[in-house]
């Protein structure tokens, strides 16, 4: 069995409406709450002017991993949180910012970002280092559901200058 801890993950970016069913399935392939009392997701209630944001307490190894696995396909970005669970893995946030890999930055159990010494010295100057912090920081857009395809107004912009 897994090790089980608290995570939450917030979720942003455009989306087709015809691409979101593949979000509600994965969301309810890994059945997060909206809140840490357990109230249930539901798939009418989007957020109008933030990201979505999803958590559980009790979520294997700390990851959504349908969730994680479908932003990326989907191209949305993300940022989830976990606790660590002690001798198997450290409390970390885990950012997606888009297309490439993921980057993760250990924080404490209140999601509070941790320099070592050694990355602090890696870093090499204070503007490294609030650079480094306010990238770990990254909160998602909004998660916009549109009509179109995003990648096809994207094309047409192209397109158009």
């Amino acid at each position: 069995m897994a090790n089980r801890v608290s995570a939450h993950i917030q979720i942003g970016g455009v989306l087709s409406r015809s691409r979101y069913p593949e979000l509600i399935s994965a969301i309810a392939d890994d059945d997060p709450a909206i809140d840490w009392d357990g109230t249930p997701f539901d798939p009418a209630d989007l957020p109008a002017t933030g990201p979505l944001c999803l958590m559980d307490h009790e979520v294997a190894e700390g990851r959504f991993d349908e969730i994680e696995q479908c932003c990326r396909s989907l191209g949305l970005s993300y940022v989830r949180w976990r606790a660590g669970y002690s001798g198997s893995f450290p409390s970390d946030r885990e950012i997606y910012f888009g297309p490439g890999e993921q980057e993760s930055f250990l924080t404490t159990e209140e999601d509070t970002l941790i320099f070592s010494i050694e990355r602090i010295r890696e870093l090499g100057s204070m503007d490294a280092i609030e650079a480094e912090y306010a990238r770990a920081h990254f909160n998602p857009p909004p998660l916009a559901i549109i009509d179109e395809d995003p990648a096809d107004c994207e094309a047409v912009e192209a397109a158009h200058g």
